[in-house]
């Protein structure tokens, strides 16, 4: 190797190492790709398995609680169906909802405070306290379907503007 210099053999060697690291990087690169490709197909596997369970588990439930199912357990512990008025539905405020299953059973209400009109009330707001208490009236007499309260006394109904 005569016409070898100690720098083209320095070059060859950084070359062979530089190829012998690819191809090692390529190697693991491959390898990490099948380890991949068999999780990949575990995990596939796994939710296969899952998704028959659940169809399972879905077909049990809707077996288990068949309405002659649960018909014949409610007569063995002696359950018996609700009657008006013993089902009651609460909103998030505390307050009590109508049940949408027994129309029937009316919510009671609470008692409103009645406010008498104080001495601080004239003006425009006696007077607009006045015409709300004269619409309450009309309201409640033509909701009660008695039409001498609402014609009578010199109340109309075109009378108070809303």
């Amino acid at each position: 190797m005569k016409g070898m210099t100690r720098e083209w053999a320095l070059t060859f060697a950084f070359s062979g190492l530089i190829l012998l690291a690819l191809a090692f990087g390529l190697t693991w690169v491959n390898i990490e790709r099948t380890d991949m490709a068999y999780e990949l197909r575990r995990l596939q596997t796994d939710i296969e398995a899952q998704a028959a369970l659940i169809s399972k588990l879905d077909v049990e439930r809707n077996t288990l609680t068949t309405p002659d199912r649960l018909r014949s357990l409610a007569g063995q512990y002696g359950l018996v169906q609700a009657r008006p008025g013993q089902i009651r539905r609460l909103a998030a405020t505390g307050e009590e909802l109508p049940s949408p299953v027994f129309a029937a059973a009316p919510v009671p209400e609470k008692p409103q405070k009645k406010t008498q009109p104080t001495a601080v009330q004239n003006g425009k707001a006696g007077k607009l306290a006045a015409k709300n208490v004269t619409r309450a009236k009309i309201l409640r007499a033509s909701a009660s379907g008695d039409d001498s309260a609402a014609e009578g006394g010199g109340i109309r109904m075109g009378a108070v503007k809303p």
